[in-house]
């Protein structure tokens, strides 16, 4: 039946164009061509020297990270969060399935719960959906995520145009946490992490409600 479907609706990588299964964006090769960070040699990015210099100032207190906001990831990022292209989804969904799956087998450290960081309510509802929220969570269905615990209670302006010191401001006391997280390790999820000021303003809130560590999880870093 799965392959009656493949060959009725064909699927192709969205690198090279071969065919793929329905469920894949891409091809085995082109998986494995990608310039991925080594999260089994650096499990906690903040512990890189050139991510450090790049974000110094980070309140949470591990990262991980699957590559760089480069080509083409800049592409699929892009193309997903505002046009909604649900293959490049998929092909995401494979790099962050590969990548956790390397974290995990090396880290002697689990987090207790994930937390993907919400949309305040306006912005879910013209855009309809959170970008984030679709990669990531089946590539957590094994991993306890909360979808409620944490809320986006101002309404912030687009990151993407205001400085580093503007998207400080911009995000004070943006998130509030609705549940006691008294001595959990949390991981909170984002998808580009450019200044690492909308993760700190998540950390921040955890933090307040009671967490011992806070963990990030990004598909990309912006390098700077």
């Amino acid at each position: 039946m799965k392959g009656l479907f493949n060959w009725l609706f064909p699927s192709y990588c969205v690198q090279c164009k071969s065919p793929v299964s329905a469920s894949l964006g891409l091809c085995e090769y082109c998986l494995e061509d990608l310039a991925l960070l080594d999260v089994t040699k650096h499990p906690n990015l903040l512990h890189r020297p050139d991510i450090v210099d790049m974000f110094p100032n980070c309140e949470f207190d591990r990262l991980f990270a699957c590559a760089f906001y480069r080509p083409p990831f800049e592409q699929w990022l892009t193309q997903l969060k505002f046009s909604n292209q649900i293959h490049y989804k998929k092909a995401l969904q494979q790099v962050v399935h590969r990548q956790l799956n390397a974290f995990f087998k090396y880290s002697t450290q689990s987090p207790d719960l994930f937390i993907i960081l919400p949309l305040h309510k306006s912005r879910f509802l013209k855009r309809g959906f959170n970008q984030v929220s679709q990669v990531w969570h089946p590539c957590l269905c094994s991993r306890v995520v909360l979808n409620n615990a944490l809320i986006r209670n101002k309404k912030t302006h687009a990151q993407s145009q205001l400085t580093k010191a503007k998207r400080i401001k911009n995000l004070t006391n943006a998130f509030i946490c609705t549940e006691d997280m008294s001595g959990k390790t949390v991981a909170i999820v984002d998808d580009i992490m450019t200044t690492g000021a909308t993760l700190n303003a998540a950390t921040q809130a955890l933090k307040k409600a009671g967490a011992k560590q806070v963990w990030a999880f990004t598909t990309c870093l912006t390098p700077i």
